[in-house]
Formats: C-alpha cells, sequence, structure tokens
C-alpha cells in the first residue's frame, strides 16, 4: 500500500470513529433522547442570546425551511423556545431552554474529556507536533473548500444566481462617479448579461438647481436614470440587471436608497463604509443587497448585523481589493500589504461566506483581462467587477475629455490622493492633484455630499474637483480610475469587453 492509501485510510478511519463515538455518547446520554443532527441544531443555536432562523441556518449551511422542520421536534420535546419579535413580527427568534442548555453542555464536556484523554497519552513535545500537524491539515481542507481544482482547462463565468434571479454573465460594472457610468453604460452592460450600475454620487450634477437644492436634483436624476436604463433592456432576452451604488457616507443615504427602490432598482450596492443600516430602508426582497467590504472581518460583521438586526442576508459580498479605483477601503500605509494578501483575503473571504448559503462572492480591485479574471475565479471568486475599463467604451456616459485621460496616461501617472474624508483615492496625475499637495485649496460652496467632510477644514472639495472632470475640465479636476488606466490605448464598446473576458 502506497502512501496515499495510507493516507487516505487514516483520514476516513479518524473521521468515522470520531462520528461513531461521538453517536454512542449521544445515545448512551443518560439526560437527554436526542439525535446527533439534534444536539448539532442545539449547538448552533447556543446559549446565551437569542437568535434569528437564518442566523442558524447559515450557520448549518441548510435552508430555514429545512431548519423549520427540526425545530418544529425541538420545540415539541422542549429544547428549544421559539417567539416572533414584537417590533416585527416577520422576524422569527429561537432560544435554548434550560434542557436545551443542559444538552449542549453535556455534549461540549464529552468533546473536552476526548481531547483531554487524547493529550494524556503524549509528552508536551509529542502535544505540540500533533496540533501544528492537525492545524496543517485542516487549513489545507479548509483552502480546498474553496480553491478550484488545478488543471489546464480555463476557468467559465458561469451565470449567478442571486435567490429568484439569474444574472447571465457575472460581470458587474463598477459604479464610478461623478457622472461616468449612469443609464447609457448601465444599460449597455445588462444587455450583455452583466450587472449595469448607475453610480448615484452627485448624479444630479447637470439639473438646473444642482447648487441651490442638491439633494432634489439628485434623487430626481437618479429616479430618470434609473428608469431610462431599466427602458433600454427592457425587451432584451437573458439581460442581466440595472444596479445602483450608493456610497454609505453619503448625506441622505436612506433617501437615496429609497429612490433607488422606487424607480425600480434590481440591487443596491453600497461601500464607503460598513452600511449595516442598509437592509432598514429597503423593504422588498426582490431587491438584492450587496456590500463593499475589504476584509473577511468586514464581511463577518455585516452578516452579524444584518441577520441579527433585520433577519436578512446580503444576497452577494462583493470586495474590492487596493488596486480599486476611486475611493479605498485602505488606510494609505496599508495598501502595499493588502495587495500582497490579495489573494489569500479573497479565500478568506470565501471561507467567512461559506455557511451563508447562495451568497457569492463578487471580487473587484485591479480586474483587467481575461488572464486577471481567470486568476481569482482560480481563488473563489464566483465574479468579478471591472470599472477602468468600461471607461474607454462608446457607451461610457463621461465627457470625452475625461476618456482622453485614460487614453493618454502613463504607468507613472497613475497617483493615490488624500480625500478630505480621510480615504485615499486612486487616481491619474493632473494639474490639480499636483497642486492639491503642495497647497491647500479652501472650499468655495459646501454641497453637504459625504457625512465626514468638513469644508471649513477640507484641503479641496472633492465633489468640485470630480465635477470638474466629469464636464471635461480636466486640468482643474480628479480623474479617479484603477491602477490599471494607463493600459487603456483604444476606444472598445461593451459588447467587446464581454466578448474577450468570456471567449
Amino acid at each position: 500500500m502506497n502512501i496515499t492509501e495510507k493516507l487516505n485510510d487514516i483520514l476516513v478511519s479518524l473521521f468515522n470513529n470520531v462520528l461513531k463515538i461521538e453517536e454512542d455518547a449521544i445515545k448512551n446520554s443518560s439526560r437527554h433522547n436526542l439525535s446527533i443532527t439534534e444536539i448539532h441544531t442545539l449547538a448552533a443555536i447556543g446559549p446565551g442570546k437569542a437568535k434569528t432562523m437564518t442566523q442558524v441556518a447559515a450557520s448549518l449551511k441548510i435552508s430555514v425551511s429545512t431548519l423549520t422542520s427540526a425545530i418544529n421536534k425541538l420545540v415539541n420535546k422542549k429544547y428549544v423556545n421559539r417567539y416572533r419579535v414584537p417590533e416585527d413580527r416577520r422576524i422569527v427568534k429561537i432560544e435554548l431552554t434550560e434542557d436545551g442548555i443542559d444538552a449542549v453542555k453535556e455534549h461540549d464536556d464529552f468533546h473536552k474529556r476526548l481531547v483531554n484523554d487524547v493529550l494524556s497519552e503524549l509528552n508536551e513535545e509529542e502535544q505540540a507536533v500533533l496540533f501544528q500537524s492537525l492545524y496543517a491539515i485542516n487549513d489545507f481542507f479548509k483552502k480546498q473548500r474553496i480553491r478550484v481544482i488545478k488543471g489546464d482547462t480555463p476557468l467559465k463565468l458561469m451565470p449567478m444566481t442571486l435567490g429568484d434571479v439569474t444574472i447571465p454573465v457575472p460581470i458587474f460594472q463598477g459604479g464610478m462617479g461623478i457622472g461616468v457610468s449612469l443609464s447609457r453604460l448601465s444599460a449597455a452592460v445588462a444587455r450583455c448579461g452583466g450587472v449595469g450600475v448607475i453610480s448615484a454620487a452627485q448624479i444630479g450634477f447637470l439639473e438646473p438647481d444642482f447648487y441651490t437644492n442638491p439633494k432634489e436634483a439628485n434623487i430626481r436624476a437618479l429616479k430618470r436614470n434609473i428608469r431610462e436604463a431599466k427602458e433600454a433592456i427592457k425587451d432584451v432576452p437573458n439581460k442581466g440587471l440595472i444596479a445602483v451604488n450608493i456610497m454609505y457616507a453619503s448625506r441622505n443615504y436612506d433617501q437615496f436608497v429609497e429612490a433607488a427602490v422606487e424607480a425600480g432598482a434590481d440591487m443596491i450596492i453600497s461601500g464607503a463604509g460598513l452600511p449595516m443600516s442598509l437592509p432598514g430602508a429597503v423593504k422588498s426582497n426582490k431587491v438584492k443587497l450587496v456590500p463593499i467590504i475589504s476584509s473577511a472581518r468586514a464581511a463577518g460583521l455585516i452578516i452579524r448585523s444584518w441577520t441579527k438586526k433585520y433577519n436578512r442576508a446580503p444576497d452577494a459580498i462583493l470586495f474590492e481589493g487596493p488596486l480599486a479605483g476611486g475611493h479605498l477601503g485602505f488606510k494609505e500605509e496599508q495598501l502595499d500589504e493588502a495587495q500582497e494578501q490579495f489573494y489569500d483575503t479573497i479565500m478568506e473571504i470565501k471561507e467567512e461566506i461559506a455557511d451563508l448559503p447562495g451568497c457569492p462572492l463578487i471580487v473587484a480591485g485591479g480586474i483587467y483581462t481575461k488572464e486577471d479574471v481567470q486568476k481569482v475565479l482560480a481563488y473563489g471568486a464566483d465574479g468579478v467587477q471591472l470599472g477602468t475599463r468600461f471607461v474607454t467604451t462608446e457607451e461610457c456616459d463621461v465627457h470625452p475629455r475625461f476618456k482622453e485621460a485614460y487614453l493618454n496616461a502613463k504607468k507613472e501617472d497613475m497617483v493615490v490622493i488624500k480625500s478630505p474624508v480621510g480615504m485615499p483615492g486612486r487616481a491619474i496625475r493632473t494639474n490639480f492633484t499636483e497642486q492639491v499637495e503642495k497647497v491647500r485649496i479652501p472650499p468655495n460652496k459646501c454641497n453637504r455630499c459625504l457625512t465626514p467632510c468638513k469644508s471649513n477644514e477640507a484641503p479641496y472639495c472633492i465633489t468640485q474637483a470630480l465635477l470638474n472632470a466629469a464636464k471635461g475640465d480636466i486640468e482643474n479636476g480628479i480623474v479617479f480610475s484603477g491602477s490599471n488606466a494607463y493600459r487603456s490605448n483604444k476606444m472598445e464598446t461593451v459588447e467587446e469587453i464581454f466578448k474577450d473576458l468570456t471567449s
């Protein structure tokens, strides 16, 4: 017998022996009449605060309907209490009874005794070797759960299902503001089967009352762009979705979300801070909610917060790496290290959301070619988001001079600037970016666009700088871009990009 066969036999035997010992311990319990599945369900609920059905189902990797059947039996056996939240009768919470807590404690004590029995046979050096070996084996299999099996066959972007809708080609177009991704670009992407994204950032900048009535101007323009995009694809077969990107740091955030839903947006994508309150502003489960995060920890915080407070989980998670354009979810001193860990972070996030059934991972930041797509898929991504490459398309809504800035850019023109709101931002070097590195350019007027911004202290007005660029005044503006903007050397169509990335 070779080493492969021996190792396989050891692993199979180890798994079966532990399972049999656990089953026997439960069967021989003098206090409880429970199956191993029921014990694991009780352990997932755990002592302490009550949990929602969604939280427990996610932990067990089963559907809420399957969990409901198991909970019915445990309620009848008086191991679980179930009740509806008075403030929102739609939310069902479950908690352990005294008998349930006792059963979990008995099971935990069994595991402690089992581990202690193993350790008692070993000296300290042997214990350390055992720990390191089992840790390495566990880490290996954890990665195998999310890493694509190695091979020479090219990976494919497979259709993505989000509840009751399917995205034929899971290519998300980045939500680029100000004035870069509006109705025309988003409709073109959705027409190809992807997710076209409208940026809500100061979207009403061309409205006649923008400077006197910015909130109403932005809401009016947002609704119009959504309706125009939806109308443009209404008869398209195998079409994708129309989404809206709304920065969580925006003033009047809830009103923008509600306006997007009212106008018919299929999805809300939200970042620039962890969008903890997003589900509270969206009453319809038909509208898909996708938070933008920069770490596995952030993904976990979002999931736990949403399931606990709103009994709702994200429909997908969007991980945006440090090579993305615009505002970045990292401190400037973290950028290099974050890029070194980019692919490991993909795997960590995939592991974090593995217990959330039907929650795909979209990866963004530096995705430009088919090879870039292939690589992130190999590390566990289910879809990708591109922003930079869509700027130099015929369908992109932005001013032609903005596109020319991309086409003329060199690698050394890619810069990271300091935003007035404390976040670094990636852009193309312009006269303005060089100027603000040296002197403060006091804002003439504050549009009160971002909550953290204080105009009396700001080194410059980022909204006005972005508006200038969107209108073609590149010298006095900021041209946000991803790290690959210098690779733009020709105008394309959206359809050509889709064919290139999926061929």
